[in-house]
């Protein structure tokens, strides 16, 4: 029985690592879109675009279209980190939430915030920020009608990176730190913290 609950102890530890190594490497990039005079932690409206599109293969004018879009939206100056994490944690489970969204595209209905919202929730466990989700549809609403096709938001979400190729360009850009030494600073400084 003490055995047991040595092990489950371990794991609790490890899965507690896991989630602080997880944290750290978010606040990593965060920080790679603050500006260098912000002392708290948030970022640009515009930072926070380019850090959802960045996980896009939308091509440069469409991504330039929809960052300008960003810059002329007035109802918030700034992104919180928990904000951000709980758009990445949309992103990284997209796949659930378009096949949440899926009936809407089939009966040909647009998705509204409330729905957006839910199956947000629904498939990442984060409750998107009302602001976020104005944002989003200010963004990428190309008919201006309050509402999300298919085609605006989810067709584009879909064109994830998730070629090696793609990975192995980000590695080489000298402007940007790979995901791998972001990964193995997070974790040496976990570890740095777990054992001193």
């Amino acid at each position: 029985s003490s055995g047991i609950n040595a092990e489950y102890g371990d794991l609790e530890k490890f899965g507690n690592l896991l989630r602080d190594v997880q944290t750290n490497c978010l606040q990593a990039e965060f920080n790679r879109f603050r500006s260098k005079d912000s002392e708290d932690d948030r970022i640009s409206v515009q930072g926070f675009m380019r850090a959802v599109l960045r996980r896009t293969k939308v091509t440069p004018i469409q991504r330039a279209r929809f960052i300008d879009k960003s810059e002329v939206y007035k109802a918030i100056d700034e992104v919180s980190f928990d904000q951000f994490k709980s758009m990445i944690a949309l992103i990284n489970n997209f796949s659930d939430f378009e096949v949440a969204v899926r009936m809407y595209q089939i009966a040909k209905k647009p998705l509204s915030k409330a729905v957006f919202k839910r199956a947000a929730y629904v498939c990442s466990g984060e409750v998107l920020d009302d602001t976020i989700i104005d944002l989003l549809f200010f963004v990428f609403d190309e008919a201006g009608d309050g509402h999300l096709s298919h085609s605006e938001f989810v067709n584009v979400m879909r064109k994830m990176e998730t070629s090696v190729s793609s990975a192995q360009k980000a590695k080489d850009d000298p402007g940007s730190i790979g995901l791998g030494s972001y990964f193995r600073k997070c974790i040496r400084n976990e570890m740095i913290k777990l054992y001193a």
